[in-house]
């Protein structure tokens, strides 16, 4: 899949510009602030996930109320137009060769992206939450429909997390809210062990892509990746992540309503959901090249190189799996890398990003262009392109 065209309209810093791309490696260049991140973000906004860094409000250009995007894409044998229209307040509305779609789901089954830049590196170092985003992306990218599996648990949980508090504590009425929490419950169990059934899986399939990168990266060493989970025992997650095929869905949905019975006072008393993935993690354990003899947890223990290498490698690691599952290569960004690696990994990224499928590489670095070698030059001053073969 590739993106072969895009019109940018009060977008960012942009007033509005066009961009031609080449199917291969795509090198955008430039000082600092002047847009380049901006224009890989706009081909990331195409797949329907919203920005990978703010808030979509965010968008749109300062003293404007809405942001245009007008992009030729290829996926496979098709190639359609899509037209985005992003606005504070409004949501996002498309059009697809001038007819309109209601939401954006047929967008996530045009194109899939992978974004990395300098701030994936809360990835490692980061909460929970950003972990817990990015495999449920990773869910959504591989199966669009599943989508509404996480929306799904998104509302039983505000509906939940609101009965309990505003739940009367004792008497006839406290009885009443009790016996509401406990049809919620069915639900949030339900819901819940679906969301955690596709995080499990997912997570099942990156691991061994993730793996395998980060060797390649760093020179050596071993990643592992591990569902952690107040609710669900960790032999038990550790299995279904081994076997990504034969995940239980009712096992994991009775774990979950065990706790929710174990916890349900607490609850009540702090007016909260306390058990369920949304206090989920995901642990990256690292053995590094340097040859540290047992897996630690790289948040903790891991040096900063060590741990943007990680992340470097869970990215890289997801881009193999969508390739793998989609049949075809899902759209790289990579956003101001090359100033964050060092020489030899600077040249082994280059390297593995050559024959890849559509890659976007922004860069202020001068070396840039001898490490990337061949593809296409679009230059960027104060959100101005300029594309040079």
């Amino acid at each position: 899949m590739r993106v072969d065209s895009l019109t940018l309209e009060d977008f960012r810093n942009y007033d509005r510009e066009t961009a031609v791309f080449a199917p291969g490696i795509n090198l955008v260049v430039g000082r600092n602030a002047q847009g380049k991140t901006n224009l890989l973000e706009g081909v990331y906004v195409l797949g329907g996930l919203g920005s990978p860094r703010s808030a979509d409000a965010a968008l749109v250009r300062a003293g404007r109320d809405r942001a245009l995007l007008h992009a030729d894409v290829t996926r496979g044998t098709r190639t359609v137009h899509i037209d985005l229209e992003l606005g504070s307040g409004r949501g996002t509305r498309a059009l697809l060769n001038g007819s309109p779609i209601s939401g954006v789901r047929a967008l996530k089954e045009l194109s899939v992206c992978v974004f990395f830049g300098p701030d994936e590196l809360s990835l490692i170092k980061g909460s929970p939450e950003g972990r817990r985003r990015f495999l449920d992306e990773v869910v959504v990218k591989l199966r669009p429909a599943r989508d509404g599996i996480r929306r799904e648990w998104e509302r039983v949980l505000k509906q939940r997390n609101a009965l309990l508090k505003s739940a009367p504590r004792a008497g006839a009425a406290g009885a009443s809210a009790r016996a509401s929490l406990e049809v919620w419950d069915e639900a949030f169990a339900r819901a819940g062990a679906e969301l955690a059934a596709a995080r499990l899986e997912v997570l099942g399939r990156l691991a061994p892509f993730t793996a395998k990168r980060y060797v390649a990266v760093a020179g050596g060493g071993d990643v592992r990746l591990r569902y952690a989970s107040g609710w669900l025992e960790e032999a038990d997650a550790a299995d279904a992540v081994a076997r990504p095929d034969d995940i239980d869905v009712g096992r994991l949905r009775s774990a979950l309503e065990t706790k929710i019975d174990e916890v349900r006072e607490r609850e009540i008393e702090r007016g909260l959901s306390l058990a369920g993935p949304q206090r989920d993690d995901v642990e990256v354990l690292l053995s590094s090249a340097s040859g540290t003899p047992s897996m630690l947890d790289a948040r903790v223990y891991a040096s900063q190189g060590d741990q943007r290498s990680c992340a470097l490698a869970l990215k890289l690691g997801e881009h193999d799996l969508l390739t793998d599952a989609l049949g075809e290569h899902p759209i790289l960004l990579l956003d101001d890398v090359f100033s964050e690696l060092d020489p030899t990994r600077r040249s082994w990224l280059a390297h593995s990003v050559r024959d890849i499928g559509q890659t976007f590489i922004s860069s202020a670095e001068p070396g840039a262009l001898e490490a990337v070698g061949e593809g296409a030059i679009i230059e960027i001053e104060d959100g101005e392109l300029k594309r040079r073969e």
